[in-house]
């Protein structure tokens, strides 16, 4: 009897600001249960996690940056502008370099990776599959207003989740026979959100809720093909949950969300492949 053939895995990495440290614990859990991954598609913070991953295979060497990170971290990473955004973006460049090798390349990686951003002249999804690491991860996590768009290859870009939040397909289009995405989109319309904001409404809360509802529709819309969904249980991050980065606490429970919530699919994963 022929052996059966051994299916590829690609992961999906979505986009969501600090609700990508779950990212952290879902690469954990699966590389802990023997799942293999063989290919990555990241956008945004899913870019970052996945490039990481995809470059050394090291998911505790990650980890451990993310515990360590501190607020000085992300003031290392402020260089002022008021061309494009507040944020130039270069320090962050240069932060990245030192968790990942300022020459590496795509063709260098261990893993196969596809790093997704958006053209802000054409509204268009741009894959990135060839050249420099560190520029193709800036561009993919380059949030509008926050951070300088990127000029790269004669485009304009900008964060990778304004067109593909959660790019399933980029995944598949990769050659993986399974697709294995992480939604960070959609946990925070399932714990009782309505009722707090029925109390607490103020200038802050109402718009990032709908820039929220805006970015589940397009995580939906990007979910096209993958066979395995993980939704982390992470809530609604308003403009201070960034300070969730340098909170170990906080870091600690993100990461261990992902955990759980890869774990809780696991058995589905197992009889796919």
């Amino acid at each position: 009897m022929a052996n059966k053939k051994q299916l590829k895995i690609g992961l999906a990495l979505g986009s969501g600001g600090v609700k990508g440290l779950t990212h952290i614990g879902v690469i954990k859990a699966l590389k802990a249960n023997n799942i293999p991954i063989d290919y990555i598609a990241g956008s945004s913070i899913g870019a970052l996690v996945g490039a990481f991953y995809a470059a050394n295979q090291d998911i505790d060497k990650l980890e451990k940056i993310a515990l360590e990170a501190t607020w000085r971290t992300g003031l290392s990473i402020v260089d002022p502008t008021f061309n494009g955004g507040l944020v130039k973006g270069k320090r962050l460049e240069n932060l990245i370099k030192t968790w990942i090798s300022s020459d590496l390349n795509f063709d260098n990686l261990k893993i196969p990776l596809v790093v997704i951003a958006t053209d802000l002249s054409t509204g268009k999804e741009v894959d990135i599959k060839h050249g420099n690491i560190i520029k193709a991860i800036r561009a993919s996590l380059s949030v509008p207003v926050v951070f300088q768009p990127l000029k790269y290859k004669n485009k304009l870009l900008a964060d990778g989740g304004l067109s593909n939040p959660l790019p399933d397909d980029a995944a598949r289009a990769m050659g993986a026979d399974i697709v294995i995405a992480v939604n960070l989109d959609n946990a925070s319309f399932n714990n009782g959100l309505k009722n707090d904001l029925d109390k607490n409404i103020n200038l802050t809360k109402v718009p990032i809720r709908a820039l929220n509802i805006l970015r589940y529709h397009l995580a939906q819309n990007s979910l096209k093909t993958a066979d395995i969904l993980i939704e982390p249980k992470v809530g609604e991050i308003g403009l201070v949950g960034w300070s969730k980065f340098f909170d170990n606490k906080e870091v600690k429970k993100t990461i261990k969300s992902g955990e759980k919530a890869a774990l809780k699919i696991l058995p589905m994963i197992r009889k796919l492949i």
